[in-house]
């Protein structure tokens, strides 16, 4: 069985977690494979927006696969867990925006990756928690630097000391989420806001998420430079040029990536 599915829909690439045996928990040879896609698909001008879900019916991802780390020295355990780290840095960072569908179990390291996704649409049933407190373990790939920025330093803080489970509607209400829909309307949602995306600048999408997500870690005259150096490069681009022509021919944009 592959692990990993993939599927092109238009510009939109779904990425599907096919360990449902396993509730999709991050084994090493599944996070490599994961990484490895994202990163093929942020070189490709064609696909506009990636979306990750997880197979079955009860949960997105359960987070790292506690079985195979259960014979690993402390150096794999360590090498298995940085696996999941770079697939955050990499969501964060890469042009596309990622929109998590989450449902059922969304846990631990599975929970750190829905963070770092740009967008994040849960059904009802989803539960949200990092456990690892009562495992004696830290929550590691990056949940401790972005959910603060998103919650609160306060609510971040109870959420990982008590390890306790949250349920969609107060994710919602906290803004761990965007949106909560039946389960069955997940997908077709994704589709709404990618089909949106792909009528803007990619060019454009891919600066405004940089700054957006790295802008808040800097000083103010810092973020201003990064701003400029992000926009001012755009205004050299044919689909800039291509955005004005569209204005005042009163038509829609056809932008290229270019």
């Amino acid at each position: 069985m592959d692990m990993l599915l993939q599927e092109e829909r238009d510009g939109v690439l779904l990425l599907t977690l096919n360990r449902p045996e396993a509730h999709n928990a991050l084994s090493s040879e599944l996070a490599d494979r994961l990484y490895d896609a994202l990163a093929a698909t942020a070189e490709r001008r064609d696909i506009r927006v990636v979306v990750l879900r997880g197979a079955g019916e009860k949960a997105f991802c359960a987070g790292t696969d506690l079985k195979e780390r259960r014979d690993l020295s402390p150096d794999e355990k360590w090498a298995q867990r940085t696996r999941g780290w770079r697939i955050n840095q990499f969501i964060w960072r890469m042009p596309q925006p990622v929109i998590a569908l989450i449902h059922g179990w969304c846990l631990g390291g599975g929970f750190e990756m829905a963070l770092f996704c740009d967008l994040r649409i849960a059904s009802p049933d989803a539960v949200f928690s990092f456990p690892e407190m009562t495992l004696g373990a830290y929550p590691g790939s990056g949940a401790a630097i972005v959910l603060p920025r998103a919650i609160g330093r306060a609510q971040a803080k109870h959420l990982f000391f008590t390890a306790r489970r949250v349920p969609a509607a107060e994710a919602l209400q906290l803004g761990i989420v965007e949106w909560v829909l039946p389960r069955e309307q997940l997908l077709d949602k994704a589709l709404e806001l990618a089909e949106q995306i792909k009528g803007t600048s990619p060019l454009g999408v891919g600066a405004v998420k940089r700054m957006v997500n790295l802008g808040a870690d800097l000083t103010f005259d810092a973020a201003a430079d990064l701003n400029d150096a992000l926009r001012r490069p755009l205004e050299a681009t044919k689909d800039y040029e291509e955005g004005i022509r569209a204005f005042f021919e009163k038509r829609r944009p056809v932008f290229r990536g270019e």
